[in-house]
């Protein structure tokens, strides 16, 4: 098999996938040939834009196709787990949008179907394929700013305007730490590793008056390491000039690296110096994606290990949970991690 398929659900971000099928991605082994999503006139235009005929509105009609190999799951968090559920049953590979899950219920159940199924499940944490969180954690591994001790991630994005094309977010409503901090929880997972606890204050803001629930959080983190970190999940806000989207930083004994700088201690026999990331011509979400489809071409084809898989979507769906606990609480909370 030199080329996969893959059925797209859910065609709000899940659109991003069809970059797959522009011509400059055309050496990429994985090709979307079905589109579904329960807004006719969007799922018939991307249709004709893409010359993809396979079109429904039926989940369960576009898993029962013979000819896909993966399906894309990027429909409202809330039908997630069923819906991975089925496709693993159908004995399709699954790519999921975060949250993967959203209780520890469903982690279980998931978690258990991957085992059974022998399915590669991979969650999209787009972040994952931003190059210069990419060139950060070759840094980090390589030793090049000394043994890390702390990393902080900030997610700070204004929603109003992304509640206006997904409603779902306010009507269902979408929790924004599970489905919102997950992004800044998997970064400092990724370089830091398994979180132990965590201490989350939250509230409602009201920028958004729809939004029923808490929409901006600051976390503090500490790892399975005793290293610390923090993060800090803002949403419900008018997004400040200039500050970006997302942002990471990671401490060193010998340097830090913040987002796309690498700043090394200028004491002792190393050179003061700071080292600016260029950025692939490859930007924003749709880019992110096609990282994330030619990893997940080498995990069906080549048996590569997922970058965020069962497991790891699991444990970051916990420590989110974990996290709601706090609020709740006003205490430090444990975050489960054996999955």
């Amino acid at each position: 098999m030199s080329e996969l398929s893959i059925g797209v659900a859910g065609l709000g971000h899940g659109r991003t996938l069809l970059g797959a099928n522009q011509p400059e991605n055309s050496a990429l082994p994985v090709r979307v040939t079905a589109l579904c999503d329960t807004r006719q006139d969007k799922l018939e235009a991307l249709g004709r834009e893409f010359g993809i005929d396979a079109l429904t509105s039926d989940f369960d009609e576009l898993v029962a196709r013979s000819d896909l190999d993966i399906i894309g799951i990027y429909t409202p968090g809330p039908l997630h787990a069923p819906q991975i559920l089925t496709a693993l049953d159908a004995g399709k590979h699954v790519m999921v949008t975060k949250s993967m899950v959203y209780t520890m219920e469903e982690i279980e159940q998931v978690v258990e179907a991957v085992d059974r199924s022998g399915k590669v499940l991979l969650v999209t944490q787009s972040l994952r394929g931003r190059y210069d969180f990419i060139e950060a954690k070759r840094a980090c591994d390589a030793g090049e700013i000394g043994e890390l001790f702390m990393a902080e991630s900030h997610y700070v994005h204004d929603l109003r305007p992304v509640y206006d094309y997904s409603p779902w977010r306010v009507e269902m409503p979408q929790d924004l730490i599970l489905g919102g901090a997950c992004h800044p929880i998997d970064l400092l997972r990724w370089f830091m590793g398994d979180i132990d606890e965590v201490h989350c204050y939250g509230l409602r803001s009201g920028v958004a008056p729809d939004y029923p629930q808490e929409d901006n959080f600051v976390i503090n983190v500490k790892f399975a390491s005793g290293k610390i970190g923090r993060i800090a999940n803002f949403l419900g806000i008018v997004h400040p000039h200039e500050i970006p989207m997302n942002s990471l930083a990671v401490y060193g004994t010998r340097g830090t690296i913040l987002n796309g700088a690498k700043s090394l201690d200028p004491t002792g026999d190393l050179p003061s110096r700071k080292v600016t990331v260029e950025f692939s011509s490859e930007r924003g979400h749709a880019s992110e994606m096609i990282v994330m489809l030619r990893h997940m071409a080498d995990c069906v084809l080549n048996g590569a290990k997922p970058w965020v898989g069962v497991r790891e979507g699991a444990r970051v769906v916990a420590t989110g949970l974990a996290c709601w606990g706090s609020l709740r609480s006003g205490m430090p909370e444990k975050v489960r991690n054996d999955f």
